[in-house]
């Protein structure tokens, strides 16, 4: 049996609230200050602050713990446990760009007929750039096992995902520099 990392937990709970409420105390804290400075300051992290919170606010409902078996994986979420078979996963993806790492599964959910997708944090211990780590391995070696229909191909491209990523971040981006003008002492 293989486990998902045990720092799930703290990217669950507590690491969303710490930067919202970290990034929230830094834009008051500016904001009260007054100054031009702090002010374009303050406009520029709010900015910045809505474009994390887009992915931090979304964190503890896909993020999941799981146990890979040898029949199927177990997730526990919530309180709630609930098992997803090997041939039910359509895919398995990795976004090699980002800290912590995580993977996402797509899978049908057979309660309800509807396709889901949930992460994972792989150990840190075993985590490879732009290879998957022996819990990812394994689960795709279970899968290709149970599901014929399985295929590699089907994943979605890291490297779109990440062009799709940074297009998205350029509005804001471009306003944060724009509220920046004000502050940068040249």
């Amino acid at each position: 049996m293989l486990k998902s990392s045990s720092l799930t937990f703290v990217f669950i709970y507590i690491f969303p609230v710490f930067m919202l409420g970290g990034a929230v105390f830094g834009i008051y804290s500016s904001w009260i200050e007054g100054t031009p400075e702090s002010l374009s300051f303050a406009k520029s992290m709010t900015v910045m602050t809505l474009w994390i919170s887009f992915f931090l606010i979304q964190m503890p409902f896909r993020l999941k713990y799981i146990e890979a078996h040898e029949d199927c994986l177990q997730i526990k979420s919530f309180g709630k446990q609930f098992k997803i078979e090997y041939r039910d996963i359509y895919w398995i993806s990795k976004f090699d760009l980002t800290s912590p790492w995580s993977m996402t599964i797509k899978y049908r959910d057979n309660d309800t007929g509807f396709d889901r997708k949930i992460s994972f944090m792989p150990s840190q211990n075993d985590q490879r750039l732009f290879h998957d780590d022996a819990m990812t391995e394994f689960i795709k070696y279970r899968v290709k096992e149970e599901n014929s229909n399985f295929s590699e191909d089907q994943q979605p491209s890291t490297m779109k995902n990440f062009l799709f990523l940074f297009l998205l971040s350029l509005p804001f981006i471009a306003l944060t520099f724009y509220f920046m003008k004000d502050s940068i002492m040249i």
